[in-house]
């Protein structure tokens, strides 16, 4: 949807800003010559001097690796080892998310600036694995998602590539502050099920970098297309686990305070898979091995487009 009203937006804007065009030509056909050199000025060209602007990006950023998604593949690879099994659905990895952002800008010369904004980040996912074996039935639903507000400082620096066309390289750090969401529900043979709720907060010092092109259809704006790289991953994650346990003799439920987010491997049958664990403790224990806290990983490509805005 924003790329296609950005779409919309130019479309509408540029044939009133050739129509301005026009009109400014044959106005200035009656000056002297030196400011009929300025009436042909390259539309969106720096003025000189310190100029400030706003950047508006919206786009979807592709994911590097995540302790959740290997705790997703490696219960979809025990499912299919079980044997004389016929698996119904698996688990869906998280590979995108969205972006947006907005910046002040603030270039100091045609060729350097610095950018200050924020955004909101988000990715989430949610699926079901079910599988059939002998006489038992097994159904979990997974509900994973993360989102961060970050905090960010960019210095830009820029190009001229034609008439109206800048390459723009940025580089930059910022303070994600990150909110990180588990629910899940187990079913076995239906008379027995789990449910997990775990809600956690944490923030983080990440780091980003890329390359975008502006095309002005004006002297004071621009449309923007582009790609970053961000580094940013969230660790030491803690908060309340919620449960709750059924079984044909009743219902437990209870509060785990200040359980963490950690990541190992967990033993099933002959297999040995990779996972999350959310408890106060990691431990070993005789199904669980611990390796290290749990992360959850913000980092990856992200492709934007937006409108840039001179005042």
């Amino acid at each position: 949807m924003g790329f296609v009203a950005i779409f919309l937006l130019t479309l509408f804007i540029l044939p009133s800003t050739v129509r301005a065009d026009k009109a400014e030509l044959s106005l200035f056909k009656t000056k002297p010559e030196k400011n009929n050199q300025a009436a042909y000025r390259q539309p969106y060209q720096n003025r000189g001097g310190i100029e400030v602007g706003l950047r508006l990006m919206g786009g979807a950023f592709w994911l590097m690796r995540n302790d959740i998604n290997d705790h997703l593949q490696g219960f979809n690879d025990y499912y299919s080892d079980i044997p004389l099994s016929t698996v119904n659905s698996e688990f869906e990895p998280i590979n995108m998310g969205m972006d947006f952002s907005g910046e002040l800008l603030i270039n100091f010369t045609p060729h350097f600036g610095i950018g200050i904004g924020s955004g909101y980040i988000i990715a989430k996912k949610e699926s079901t694995a079910e599988v059939f074996y002998g006489m038992s039935t097994e159904e979990i639903r997974a509900y994973p998602k993360f989102s961060a507000v970050p905090v960010t400082l960019s210095l830009y620096f820029g190009v001229p590539i034609g008439k109206a066309v800048k390459i723009m390289f940025d580089a930059g750090l910022g303070y994600y502050m990150g909110t990180i969401d588990w629910e899940s529900h187990e079913i076995y043979n239906v008379d027995y099920g789990y449910e997990k709720t775990w809600n956690a907060t944490s923030n983080t010092i990440g780091f980003h970098g890329g390359i975008h092109f502006e095309f002005g259809f004006t002297q004071n704006s621009a449309f923007v297309i582009g790609a970053k790289g961000r580094y940013a991953k969230f660790t030491d994650i803690s908060s309340d686990l919620e449960y709750e346990s059924r079984t044909p003799f009743g219902t437990v439920s209870g509060t785990i305070e200040d359980a963490m987010l950690w990541y190992g491997s967990w033993y099933r049958g002959a297999g040995e898979y990779p996972g999350i664990y959310i408890n106060d403790d990691g431990g070993t224990y005789c199904s669980w091995t611990y390796e290290r806290k749990g992360e959850v990983n913000l980092s990856g490509i992200v492709f934007q487009a937006g409108l840039k805005i001179i005042f």
